[in-house]
């Protein structure tokens, strides 16, 4: 199974052997069959009815949503991480900041501090900087931001998908953009999220 772990600085989370120990699909042995299989589990939970405001800035629905996204293929689908990984915050701090980017994000809809595209792309941002989860968390709070977005009125996002560039070119783009938001400037994540 060690083809599933992920190489250094390709900007996936490193999984251990511990964590990759609870993978419920024991025929896959490569990445992409992984991604297949993670990617038919996300299919299938964007299906669930879309939620209301006030349901989905609540910490147990971003739980549940991750849950619903990779129960079928991971043990721990739903669950915080209880240990270091190579991206995010300490694990002991993930519910209250969890929890404070519910409540700032339900605060800058209520007083529309920002746009509506950039609240939900510094919702995004937040979620994914603290990496509640193993993995997932970067397709888990792009999703995020999309019921977000659509709350507010507003189309989905398109996550780049419209620069016609190869996937791994499209990822380093991404990653590029969330650096930028991480040294505090929103912008580039803001039009990587409509481009």
């Amino acid at each position: 199974m060690s083809n599933l772990a992920a190489p250094l600085g390709d900007g996936h989370t490193l999984l251990s052997d511990e964590d990759r120990a609870d993978l419920l699909q024991l025929d896959i042995t490569t990445r992409q069959e992984l991604f297949d299989a993670e990617q038919r589990n996300i299919a299938k939970a964007l299906l669930r009815p879309k939620p209301r405001l006030p349901t989905l800035l609540d910490d147990k629905y971003l739980r549940n949503l991750h849950k619903s996204m990779f129960s079928d293929v991971w043990g721990w689908a739903g669950r915080y991480r209880t240990s270091d990984t190579n991206i995010g915050i300490e694990p002991m701090t993930i519910p209250s900041d969890v929890r404070n980017v519910v409540n700032d994000a339900a605060a800058w809809v209520e007083h529309e501090t920002w746009e509506p595209d950039e609240i939900a792309v510094r919702f995004h941002h937040r979620l994914v900087f603290i990496h509640p989860f193993v993995n997932g968390n970067g397709r888990h709070s792009r999703i995020s931001a999309d019921l977000l977005i659509a709350n507010l009125g507003r189309d989905a996002f398109s996550w780049g998908s419209n620069l016609q560039v190869p996937t791994e070119e499209l990822r380093q783009r991404y990653i590029a953009a969330l650096r930028s938001a991480d040294a505090g400037d929103v912008g580039e994540l803001v039009s990587f999220a409509r481009s």
